[in-house]
């Protein structure tokens, strides 16, 4: 377990130093820009959207390293997608992250799960996935 914490805490670190999609220019068709006071977090997502598909992901903002761990890792695994798989992976992860359901391990999630701990940063992790949902709507 303890591996797998470590593994976890080195995949945000990696996430939020070099983050996929921060400032990338991608011709967006859809935005929303979200904030968290209580932590400082503001961000401004970014998606292409063509035909009912996700071509392109991408944020700008001041955050915490989970809140941008966690935009990074929606602009890795959203492109590809049909939209509404936003609106799904933001509810498994809020699911998770309130006890409510669970994650594999072997999931691009699952690094977020650390935040569990924390309740007052489960709002961090969650907060790129909500603009993503807003975003579309």
């Amino acid at each position: 377990m303890k591996d797998l914490t470590r593994l976890y805490r080195d995949a945000i670190k990696r996430h939020a130093t070099n983050p996929i999609g921060f400032c990338l220019e991608i011709d967006a068709t859809n935005r929303y820009e979200a904030d968290n006071p209580l932590c400082g977090d503001r961000i401004l997502l970014s998606l292409r959207i063509v035909d009912g598909q996700l071509e392109a992901a991408a944020f700008e903002g001041e955050a915490c390293a989970i809140c941008m761990a966690s935009a990074s890792i929606l602009c890795a695994t959203v492109p590809g997608h049909p939209a509404q798989f936003l609106h799904e992976r933001h509810g498994e992860l809020l699911g998770a992250l309130q006890g409510k359901g669970e994650l594999n391990e072997r999931d691009s999630l699952a690094p977020l799960l650390g935040v569990k701990a924390y309740p007052s940063r489960i709002d961090c992790a969650t907060l790129p996935w909500s603009a993503a949902v807003r975003a579309i709507r």
